[in-house]
């Protein structure tokens, strides 16, 4: 008995060293000659982290928006174009014709240009004094890619006021818009004339008027031509700022991104601005104007990009052409064959909401006539050419099939009469302007 008890008190005291032990070291005592636990198997490696449910996703940066407007000029559809569009079974295919500008338009978000002429779907088919062309020039335009049709110019009531309606009735059934000249007191009256549209996130307020109408009245539908002189039938000074103020001050009312103003003014055949030219464009910039893109002197005329203070003392980058010539034409007139595509960037800030005109640059083009050259053979007489692709292509060895020597001659001092003309562009150096 005295045996077991010492081995009772033996065994109690060794627990109670054992407790002692856990309790100061937080690890439990190892008998003697016992192995240590084998290790544990690495760990896993941690999963990805996944979104509890209810984590809001991360909102991400705002991009700018970014669109390409592009400008052509006038249409002057003389007889011998049409005639040159006049395919096999008689229809009219006047696509062919843009030639390299057709690339230009169909890479652009939204392309323009201006009609001179009416459609009245009645032959013959005429050229100056009162233009009358084929249907298929407005679905032409629409295939080559061109969005907006100008329609208020000097011809546009070459048909009186029924040629104005189905003028417009056509280029709606071609899917193109149209802003200068309306159907209705309603239609001028809807946005005072003015066409909205917005393009890759960009508003954009399109204004279009014309100086006169060659003289025929538009008495009793005065709603029906932008027409900005008082005395549009006579001496052509006297401008209508009534008009001009109601309807630039409709477009600032609109809170577009842009005011784009298109306007048929100057001295036909004459490569610079009249002070009438200089005038007005000063007072549509001061207006709000951002972009004011001139035609009807047929020949180029100076481009600029200016600096424009508004009433509260800011600065913006106005952009500015005098006259983009023809863009087709049968002239042959000094300068009557060269025009250009003037590309403008519009940037809009995602955080000020400002948009900013962020590049602007031009193409020279140049309308071939075959027949100038004494080329009789080919099945084409008229194509537009960018200049400085076809004097690189001759240069490189490809004639296009038709280049000669005095073509390749021809187009040299073309492209410098262009850039003489057109002048360069140049941005402000310091900070950026916004429109």
């Amino acid at each position: 008995m005295k045996k077991l008890s010492a081995l009772l008190c033996a065994l109690a005291a060794a627990a109670l060293l054992a407790v002692l032990a856990l309790r100061v070291t937080g690890t439990p005592a190892l008998p003697e000659n016992t192995a240590a636990p084998l290790p544990s198997a690495p760990p896993a490696s941690p999963a990805a982290p996944t979104e509890a449910p209810g984590t809001p996703t991360p909102t991400p940066e705002p991009t700018p928006s970014v669109a390409e407007l592009l400008f052509a000029g006038d249409l002057v559809i003389h007889t011998s174009l049409t005639d040159d569009a006049e395919t096999e079974d008689g229809s009219y295919d006047f696509a062919p014709m843009f030639g390299d500008a057709a690339e230009l338009v169909a890479s652009a978000d939204y392309a323009t240009c201006c009609l001179e002429a009416v459609l009245t779907g009645t032959p013959p088919w005429t050229g100056y004094p009162l233009f009358n062309l084929p249907d298929e020039i407005a679905y032409s335009l629409a295939e080559v890619g061109f969005d907006l049709v100008n329609t208020a110019s000097n011809h546009a009531v070459d048909g009186r006021q029924a040629g104005i309606t189905r003028t417009l009735d056509v280029l709606d059934a071609a899917g193109l818009d149209h802003v200068g000249t309306y159907r209705s007191q309603e239609e001028r009256d809807e946005n005072s004339g003015i066409l909205v549209r917005e393009i890759n996130g960009i508003s954009v307020a399109f204004l279009d008027f014309t100086y006169g109408t060659n003289a025929i009245p538009v008495d009793g539908f005065e709603y029906a031509v932008n027409v900005y002189n008082h005395d549009y039938m006579t001496t052509l000074v006297d401008v209508n700022y009534d008009m001009l103020d109601a309807d630039m001050a409709a477009a600032r009312a609109l809170e577009t991104d842009v005011i784009a103003v298109t306007v048929h003014w100057g001295a036909e055949y004459l490569t610079g601005p009249t002070q009438y030219q200089v005038s007005l464009a000063d007072y549509f910039f001061a207006q709000g104007a951002d972009l004011v893109i001139g035609g009807h002197p047929h020949v180029p005329e100076p481009m600029e990009l200016r600096t424009v203070t508004d009433e509260n003392g800011e600065e913006r980058t106005g952009f500015l052409v005098y006259c983009l010539g023809n863009l087709l034409s049968g002239q042959d007139k000094p300068y009557t064959d060269l025009t250009a595509a003037v590309s403008i960037e519009l940037t809009k800030d995602p955080y000020t909401g400002e948009t900013a005109i962020t590049a602007a640059e031009y193409t020279p083009m140049v309308m071939v006539d075959l027949y100038d050259y004494g080329i009789t053979s080919q099945p084409w007489r008229f194509r537009l050419w960018d200049l400085r692709r076809a004097i690189s292509d001759y240069e490189s060895g490809d004639d296009r099939g038709v280049m000669t020597q005095g073509m390749y001659n021809s187009f040299l001092k073309d492209l410098e009469d262009c850039e003489r003309i057109f002048g360069s562009l140049e941005f402000p150096t310091e900070g950026e302007q916004t429109a």
